[in-house]
């Protein structure tokens, strides 16, 4: 007898297992891209346009950035009473404040967005009931003012497009109804719970590039975040997931002229003052220009074949003599230091572990820099006194673009 009633509850449990609902949470993504060009510095939105703005493409706020419309998947029934005195029974919506998102890079440090609602719109069908549709007319109260007024077929359906009054903090909307009186119930199905939305997104030039993504998460019911009211039931949702992604993508290209894999050292005004028997040279340089195009931060070190303390240095492979370099920077005035300095004949620093990290203030498009080459002092009187020897070594300058 024990193991059949063992059996028993097993099948049980299966049952009610199965016969449970569990509402499932809802997920939209909200999409963006920046490719610079020298007319574009803005993040575009790239999210594909669903609800509202499907339907009436040609609406006037469809066509403009804050108007573009999205379906957040929330469906379910209500039951209305027009001109009720506690608003939350007549047809409503309730939406959250402002919301800052983190959204990061794989790796990188996370920047804020800024998200709002901005309008609300709903396709409403009336199951039974007297009067107009519950979210039809003009008469919109509380938080919202109507958009439109009247999209709908007599008294079986209705659309209505709200704009949010105070998207930073909401308060609740509502509205009676289409000049009719008091006490009249419906119950209708409301489905393509649509929205539109601001996004404030961070400075693109600050951003490394890659693809940020973040999210937010919202509430929904009768007491949600997003909140619809009484008498609310066949809910598909209670969670509203919202991700973004931001793509960035940088413009960088550094040209320089042919042959400048070869840098040759002289005297400013070259060398016939010391064959004629001038004093020694000072100091040994050379400038190498390049034009640069950048769009975003980016980091600049050097590699050095020889090492001398923090500098890089030249050979005489007859004597093993290293002479020190003093290896400087000048950028375009759209690129400066974090701390809003120019990059003007800026020492450049060796190794990665610790680079000239450079900002962009002003994106720049094909615009003169130059890396200035020159002996350490003291290291050109030092070389002379070696007449007809060669000194060599390699030095490479890194430009890393935070890719």
């Amino acid at each position: 007898m024990k193991p059949m009633k063992t059996m028993r509850l097993a099948a049980l449990s299966l049952a009610l297992l199965g016969g449970a609902e569990v509402a499932m949470a809802s997920e939209v993504t909200i999409t963006a891209e920046f490719r610079p060009s020298s007319t574009n510095m803005r993040f575009k939105n790239t999210t594909p346009i669903s609800g509202f703005c499907n339907r009436w493409p040609s609406y006037a706020s469809c066509q403009e950035d804050d108007g573009k419309s999205i379906d957040l998947g929330i469906n379910y029934t209500k039951e209305t009473v027009s001109w009720a005195p506690i608003e939350r029974d007549r047809f409503y919506a309730l939406f959250p404040g402002t919301q800052l998102v983190d959204v990061s890079a794989a790796g990188g440090a996370p920047v804020q967005l800024s998200f709002s609602f901005t309008s609300f719109s709903a396709y409403l069908v009336k199951r039974s009931g007297l009067g107009f549709p519950a979210n039809w007319g003009f008469y919109v109260e509380g938080g919202c003012r109507a958009l439109q007024g009247a999209i709908g077929n007599g008294v079986s359906w209705g659309v209505n497009l709200w704009g949010i009054n105070s998207p930073e903090s909401p308060t609740g909307c509502h509205v009676g109804a289409h000049g009719e009186g008091e006490g009249l119930r419906a119950v209708s199905d409301i489905s393509e719970f649509s929205v539109a939305y601001k996004l404030i997104a961070p400075n693109p030039l600050a951003m490394p590039a890659g693809l940020y993504t973040g999210e937010v998460n919202y509430s929904v019911g009768e007491n949600g975040q997003i909140a619809l009211g009484n008498n609310v039931t066949n809910l598909n949702t209670n969670s509203l997931k919202i991700k973004f992604e931001l793509d960035v993508q940088h413009a960088f290209e550094l040209q320089f002229p042919a042959n400048s894999d070869k840098v040759i050292l002289e005297p400013p005004g070259g060398w016939m003052r010391w064959l004629n028997g001038g004093p020694a040279p000072e100091k040994l340089v050379r400038d190498l220009p390049f034009r640069i195009t950048k769009t975003g931060p980016m980091s600049v070190f050097m590699e050095c074949e020889y090492l001398v303390g923090l500098l890089c240095g030249v050979r005489n492979p007859r004597n093993n003599h290293i002479a020190a370099l003093d290896i400087k920077m000048s950028l375009p005035g759209g690129l400066q230091l974090h701390n809003g300095q120019a990059v003007e004949r800026h020492p450049i620093p060796t190794g990665r572990t610790m680079p000239l990290r450079v900002e962009t203030v002003t994106p720049v498009f094909n615009q003169p820099g130059a890396l200035h080459f020159a002996t350490a002092p003291g290291e050109a009187a030092a070389m002379v006194q070696h007449p007809g020897d060669t000194y060599r070594g390699n030095v490479t300058v890194v430009f890393d673009a935070l890719l």
